[in-house]
């Protein structure tokens, strides 16, 4: 029995996507982005954010933009970068649409088609 708890579908990336999380009204920081669903992402970064900080994450899937607010609900210090993981505060509109983009994205890397 598995001990996925996880309520969505994830995709996990073969390569990092790139994004930006900005913390209370700061400057947006770069963030390379593991994995995602509706229900939150994953990503690293050099930042250091404070659990649990409610965040604003900024990204693109196939030529579709989200800005997305959550919370940082996860933090794994590593030697160079720290792993984080963020917990959605998505509307169900948002949510429909990143899922049906996280889809097409999830069937072109299995075939392999998408743009450099």
């Amino acid at each position: 029995m598995s001990d996925n708890r996880r309520e969505f579908f994830r995709l996990v990336f073969d390569r990092m996507i790139e994004g930006e999380i900005s913390v209370q009204e700061q400057a947006p920081v770069l963030m390379k982005i593991d994995n995602i669903s509706v229900g939150g992402l994953g990503f690293v970064s050099a930042l250091d954010i404070a659990m649990p900080e409610n965040v604003e994450c900024g990204f693109n899937l196939l030529g579709h933009s989200f800005l997305i607010r959550g919370k940082i609900i996860r933090k794994v210090p590593q030697t160079n970068y720290i792993e984080y993981g963020v917990g959605f505060d998505i509307d169900q509109d948002t949510a429909s649409e990143l899922f049906k983009q996280l889809n097409y994205y999830h069937i072109r890397q299995r075939k392999r088609t998408l743009p450099k």
